[in-house]
């Protein structure tokens, strides 16, 4: 059976990178999301990178394909939801956090982002799963705050998908309840090859510390 989780939002959020908020996912909300990226589908435009890069933001990037199409009425209403605001800057100690932007990012059968860091605008990110088949994340928090250089040399050593120990996966809720978010900015993280036929829907919500 496994342990509840006994330490604080903050500290949650310091030593792991890792928040998660609930009571703001009702069933209504959550419909209102799938259906909406249920349409924005047909909007998808491809998202592309063939390179490993370190970039002067302080983020990293190597080799991704999937598809990325911008949020609606639906995902830009929570995005700009102030009591959700609220409680993420509680959580975090971060009392400037301001909501930057959304997408819904979907994954075909074999879309993939390599081993990457998002940018600086994206000090926290919320992902929120609106397909029951999309995989966990894999995430590197030991790596938390490191140069793209050092994350060049651990993709040059152990590929765009590592994995054993040091390289771990996060799991994203699926359904009504729970908004889970990580530090996109500070800790690299990567999505194998989706293998479903069916594909898998990622709704994202970036917020900036000013």
């Amino acid at each position: 059976m496994a342990m509840a989780e006994t330490r604080t939002p903050r500290a949650l959020w310091e030593e792991e990178g890792l928040v998660r908020v609930a009571g703001f996912l009702p069933p209504d909300r959550f419909g209102a999301l799938e259906a909406e990226a249920a349409q924005q589908v047909g909007q998808t435009e491809p998202y592309e990178r063939t390179e490993t890069s370190g970039h002067r933001d302080g983020s990293f990037a190597s080799p991704a394909h999937c598809g990325m199409a911008a949020g609606g009425h639906a995902l830009y209403g929570l995005l700009s939801d102030k009591e959700v605001l609220l409680v993420l800057r509680e959580m975090t100690g971060m009392k400037r956090l301001t909501p930057f932007g959304c997408v819904y990012v979907t994954y075909s059968k074999g879309d993939f982002q390599g081993l990457h860091t998002d940018d600086v605008k994206s000090t926290l990110t919320i992902g929120i799963a609106l397909t029951d088949n999309l995989a966990p994340m894999g995430w590197a928090p030991s790596l938390r705050a490191v140069y793209p250089e050092v994350l060049g040399k651990v993709v040059a050593e152990h590929g765009m998908f590592p994995d054993g120990e040091g390289f771990e996966l996060l799991k994203h809720p699926y359904g009504p309840g729970l908004l889970q978010g990580w530090a996109g900015y500070d800790i690299p993280h990567w999505r194998s090859p989706h293998t479903d036929s069916r594909p898998a829907i990622l709704a994202t919500l970036s917020y900036l510390d000013l």
